[in-house]
């Protein structure tokens, strides 16, 4: 079954692609509402943590969590849908 390893690695590399971007994605778009709604920019340094209070630390980390669970789950469908084409599904072969 050579195919099925060429199939294999080409969606690996395809979705390992769109988790990057997705990941890209929603750090910039997390961070602009962020700075936005708190005027504060985000709690990513561990020089400025104690700057902030526990809760926007842990609402930070929540809502980081939710926001990269999401985009990745659409760039995962997106991709599949354009690398699977006609029929072929590879997010559940």
């Amino acid at each position: 079954m050579p195919g099925k390893t060429t199939v294999d690695f080409a969606w690996k590399a395809t979705a390992a692609v769109a988790t990057l971007a997705a990941g890209f994605v929603a750090d910039k778009a997390l961070g602009t509402v962020w700075k936005t709604v708190t005027g504060k920019p985000t709690p990513n340094d561990e020089s400025q943590l104690l700057e902030y209070r526990l809760m926007e630390v842990v609402a930070f980390a929540a809502l980081s969590g939710a926001a990269l669970a999401v985009t990745r789950e659409l760039a995962l469908r997106k991709a599949a849908a354009w690398y699977g084409g006609r029929g072929h599904n590879p997010l559940t072969s």
